[in-house]
């Protein structure tokens, strides 16, 4: 099966993976909190990135199936229609995706669950 090449910049120096606990840590995530509860981390589909990430000393690359994200743009099972951000990420983790895809500009996939990096490059 193809697999999906994601992208996590970051300043911590993470060993062997990428763990969503570390979630709000950062200034830029901060914000992100308070929109829902559950911890994840952000990748990016493709090497761009946003501007406040210029600061990061790391990029982890990592790959995964793109089966298990769920796909919040096209949006199949209408969430969006229906629930609070919060209520959707539970409902997609609970059905067993990894994470969500999203446009912000940027093609992100944001991950619930902990993710190992294949790939490791200072910045």
């Amino acid at each position: 099966m193809n697999k999906l090449t994601i992208y996590h910049y970051s300043s911590r120096d993470f060993k062997g993976k990428i763990d969503p606990k570390y979630f709000g840590l950062n200034s830029y995530t901060r914000e992100s909190v308070k929109e829902a509860e559950i911890d994840r981390a952000f990748f990016y589909v493709g090497r761009g990135r946003e501007i406040f990430l210029s600061g990061a000393k790391f990029c982890y690359i990592a790959e995964i199936e793109p089966g298990k994200i769920y796909d919040l743009e096209k949006d199949p099972k209408n969430f969006k229609e229906k629930f609070t951000f919060n209520e959707i990420l539970t409902k997609i983790k609970n059905l067993g995706f990894y994470g969500i895809s999203g446009n912000n500009g940027f093609k992100v996939i944001c991950l619930f669950k902990v993710i190992k990096y294949i790939d490791k490059r200072r910045i």
